[in-house]
């Protein structure tokens, strides 16, 4: 019996050689260091953007979803084709990532290097399908934005330290409401489809974003977005309006409003918005 253990040790400790002598296959690596847009200026707007994930498949298999910037192993070498989606927050929620549906997909057809690093800086465009409901960068003589009497302060464009004007607001004791809607409003799809609001904003006082629902007989203000202060540099959002939007199914049009109220704790409060745009398909 126990040399029938000493041959079963034997056996086991030859199999486990085996293996362990096995040579291992050398992955290759992808860094995406950053992610951006590219935009005709005319007519699409700024190429403000705010890309937080990259949604990655290779030869058509899923490879996985990365937080921007990343570096991941990728067990393939040689000549591949690589897929990449653009990934936003909605509504500026970590919990709620997806590839957002207006940036074209990128097909690159590239060589992974074994045991090196390939180095991609994605740049996205919108999709030619993508309809362009409103635009409103400050630039111009005016503005697309419309007081409502309710409010008690202005809204202005000025200019920042490069020359580039922004719409700014600002709130106190005295000037406590601020409202503003669209000059037009707007008839969107309301047959399933996406519909955002992207914009970027620098605050340091709370403010909101939504919808006026006009029907037949009355409209209905609908704040949906309270953004929250962030007051040293512009930051880029997402506002998803898509399933208010065709919740309504009776409403006529809409408008995009803009909203703040002193809160308690602020003495003032100063708003800057700029790159605005109402995207659906």
């Amino acid at each position: 019996m126990r040399y029938l253990f000493i041959l079963i040790a034997l056996i086991f400790f030859s199999l486990s050689c085996q293996k362990w002598d096995k040579e291992e296959d050398i992955p290759s690596y992808i860094r995406i260091v950053n992610a951006s847009i590219s935009t005709n200026y005319a007519t699409q707007g700024s190429n403000s953007c705010k890309i937080a994930d990259i949604w990655v498949n290779i030869d058509g298999n899923r490879q996985g979803t990365y937080e921007i910037p990343t570096r991941f192993p990728v067990l393939a070498t040689g000549k591949h084709n690589i897929t990449l989606r653009a990934g936003i927050k909605v509504n500026g929620i970590s919990a709620s990532r997806i590839i957002y549906p207006f940036y074209n997909i990128l097909n690159i057809d590239t060589i992974l290097p074994e045991g090196n690093i390939l180095t991609l800086s994605p740049v996205f465009t919108y999709k030619t399908e993508t309809v362009f409901g409103w635009r409103e960068d400050f630039q111009g003589n005016g503005f697309s934005l419309d007081r409502d009497t309710e409010s008690d302060t202005l809204l202005y464009a000025i200019s920042d330290s490069l020359g580039n004007k922004v719409g700014k607001f600002s709130i106190d004791a005295i000037r406590q409401r601020f409202y503003y809607k669209s000059a037009d409003a707007f008839t969107l799809p309301k047959n399933g489809t996406a519909i955002f609001l992207e914009f970027d904003y620098r605050c340091n006082h709370p403010f909101s974003v939504g919808l006026i629902i006009n029907k037949l007989q009355s409209s209905i203000v609908t704040p949906l977005l309270i953004l929250n202060p962030h007051p040293n540099t512009f930051n880029h959002i997402y506002v998803d309006f898509s399933y208010i939007v065709n919740q309504n199914v009776d409403a006529i049009d809409f408008n995009v409003i803009f909203q703040c109220n002193i809160q308690e704790g602020y003495t003032q409060g100063d708003v800057e918005i700029d790159n605005i745009k109402l995207l659906h398909f």
